[in-house]
């Protein structure tokens, strides 16, 4: 049903400003006469996709995330780029009666009386994040234009043929494949008769391309010069990094080298410089524990930690809810490596080992600039964890990542660093442990039978089964969204320990971690297993993939 409040108290029904916000919000309108939405993406308070949310409920349409959808080549073909660019629309679908177009403004009549007329069909809008919508315009008709994979091919024929190679654009082009799939890696690994290309999509590597093992070494030397390592260099590792631009989106490439028996062995991270914050309904979260998690962070003093190992998605969480403080009450300030997320209101600060900027350097800076609450992005060594736990107990909130493998092992790591039991029972007040479970895509997942003697099989208890009586069982099938992998885009599982003064006392009596994790499951914490189980109930993921991340 449509909804007729205005945009921004939508944004505060949906939780995604304070009332503070958009106060603030709504007096800079009075000096700056943009839209109020824009002003509130402007102060940071909220992401675009937000925007398209409201804008979704406000009107009763379809909100659609863009980052799950391939638009079908026909709908692009109809609609001339020039067009989709100028007017903010992504065609998606088109059939023989409707044209389903992504848009932000849905009242454009205008457009909407032109997409009929060139289409000859009823036309649909859906509701899409306007930054995405800007982004995968660019991407999908790029493709449209330059099929990456034609060219790949035309490369690799011309190289058995003992043409010439332009292979920086060979590069290019495995480096616009990985931004156009969503990749966070790319490996780039030599074997006897030819050279691999993988990408890690959504936590999993997948193979990509197969290149003529001669023109390996040449991949590498471009790959070296862009990150300004030595090329000569071929017997020992080697780190670099270099910025890289597609379509007007900029990106951050890590770069590492490994030799190896057939040739160097080439990883790329590619972080993105746009990145668009996340909020903790997006992280696929139950209620309940986004919930929880935010109760948290609005204590007045205590530490949080994030556990998991990398790329659990740590960061992703730490921020959506560092998203949920008020800084415009608190001095909230940071010290991180690399900051990969920007806020208004807050102090960012990146870390710098060659200055001396250090994690427990900027601990004791910030000390000295009246700070309620410090992240800092990582407990690595005895000072930061010394100084991180005292601050937490004199009256600041901080919070930080570890590296451990669930929520209690966070306790005899902060031992391992020298912190003393009384310490950790006084200053920890919760342990968030997470990991990212593939999704099953929504466009082609099939349902399948499983009854309870199987689940239990699985390891599902019986306590789990009867709070999920109506439970749906699917397996992945393979589509043209999920790229044929049946999966489309991850979500955390999590467990919480909340450290009571019944688990602060087992702590200080330096009790095993067993007789911990037993105390707070029996006090209601959910270990990562069978949330994971939870979301396989609900037809979210599957068994296969919450036994791929957790033992």
């Amino acid at each position: 049903m449509a909804q007729n409040k205005p945009i921004g108290e939508l944004l505060l029904d949906l939780g995604y400003i304070s009332k503070e916000q958009l106060e603030i919000a709504l007096d800079v309108q009075k000096a700056n006469p943009n839209f109020l939405g824009e002003i509130l993406q402007d102060l940071d308070f909220i992401t675009s996709a937000e925007i398209a949310e409201a804008i979704a409920l406000q009107n009763n349409v379809e909100y659609i995330d863009l980052n799950t959808i391939v638009p079908s080549q026909d709908a692009l073909k109809l609609i001339p780029k020039n067009i989709a660019i100028s007017k903010s629309i992504l065609p998606l679908e088109i059939d023989e009666e409707q044209l389903i177009v992504a848009t932000q403004d849905i009242n454009d009549i205008m457009t909407l009386d032109y997409l009929r007329k060139i289409s000859q069909r009823t036309v649909k809008f859906v509701v899409a994040d306007k930054k995405a919508i800007a982004r995968y315009t660019e991407i999908f008709y790029y493709q449209l234009e330059n099929p990456i994979e034609a060219e790949i091919d035309e490369i690799v024929k011309r190289a058995l043929e003992n043409k010439d190679v332009d292979v920086p654009h060979l590069v290019d082009l495995i480096l616009q494949s990985a931004v156009k799939d969503k990749a966070t890696d790319i490996h780039i690994t030599p074997e006897a008769v030819a050279t691999h290309v993988f990408l890690r999509i959504d936590g999993v590597l997948e193979h990509y391309y197969s290149l003529p093992i001669l023109l390996h070494t040449q991949m590498v030397a471009r790959i070296k010069i862009l990150s300004e390592l030595d090329i000569s260099e071929q017997r020992k590792p080697q780190d670099g990094a270099f910025s890289y631009t597609f379509l007007n989106e900029e990106f951050d490439l890590r770069v590492s080298t490994l030799p190896t028996n057939h040739g160097e062995n080439i990883v790329l991270r590619l972080l993105s410089k746009n990145s668009s914050l996340f909020n903790l309904k997006h992280l696929g979260l139950s209620d309940e524990n986004a919930e929880k998690i935010s109760t948290y962070f609005q204590k007045p003093y205590g530490i949080i930690i994030i556990a998991g190992p990398t790329g659990s998605g740590k960061t992703t969480t730490l921020y959506s809810a560092l998203r949920k403080i008020n800084a415009l009450k608190k001095n909230v300030m940071t010290i991180e490596d690399p900051i990969e997320y920007r806020f208004s209101f807050i102090k960012q600060t990146q870390l710098n080992i060659k200055a001396g900027y250090t994690f427990d350097a900027a601990i004791r800076a910030f000390m000295r600039q009246d700070p309620d609450v410090m992240l800092v992005g990582e407990i690595r060594d005895e000072e930061t964890a010394e100084l991180a736990i005292r601050a937490s107990i004199t009256g600041h909130l901080v919070i930080s990542t570890l590296h451990t493998n669930d929520a209690v092992g966070a306790i005899p790591r902060l031992s391992d660093l020298k912190i003393p039991s009384y310490l950790i029972g006084s200053g920890l007040l919760v342990v968030i442990a997470q990991r990212l479970v593939r999704k099953l895509c929504e466009n082609c997942k099939e349902e399948t039978d499983m009854d309870v003697k199987q689940l239990e099989k699985e390891g599902v208890s019986i306590e789990l089964i009867n709070k999920y009586p109506d439970y749906k069982i699917y397996k992945p099938k393979g589509c043209r969204y999920c790229r044929n992998t049946g999966y489309n885009g991850r979500m955390a599982i999590v467990e919480i320990l909340e450290v009571n003064k019944y688990i602060e006392a087992m702590i200080e009596k330096n009790a095993s971690v067993l007789e911990i994790q037993n105390e707070a499951v029996k006090n209601g914490m959910t270990l990562l297993k069978d949330d994971g189980f939870k979301k396989v109930l609900q037809g979210l993921t599957t068994f296969e993939e919450v036994k791929r991340v957790i033992n």
